[in-house]
């Protein structure tokens, strides 16, 4: 039985980086919006603010009632509301090479 429940949890539990709420991430954690939550005017309005999927933005402030972005050098605050609706993922830091200089 423990075989398959292995199996089981790779297949439920992918390994690799998983999809949060806007919400959850703490101010100074930089995120790439993955999706959303909501329709076409959810959509159009996250466009419309530069929120396309793949945007690398950071979290600035974080007070769970308002959440500010950092958006291609502007700044962007979300209500609680429309950031529980956005999802993204962490973004990893670059490695860099110390031993070379």
């Amino acid at each position: 039985m423990a075989g398959l429940e292995e199996d089981l949890k790779i297949i439920i539990d992918p390994p690799g980086p998983r999809e949060y709420l806007l919400a959850e991430f703490p101010a100074g954690r930089r995120v790439r919006i993955t999706g959303h939550r909501g329709g076409r005017m959810l959509r159009a309005r996250l466009l419309a603010m530069g929120l396309n999927l793949g945007r690398e933005v950071e979290v600035i402030q974080n007070n769970r009632g308002l959440i500010i972005v950092g958006v291609n050098g502007g700044r962007l605050a979300l209500g609680r509301g429309i950031s529980q609706k956005i999802l993204a993922e962490p973004v990893l830091p670059l490695l860099t090479d110390q031993s070379s200089g």
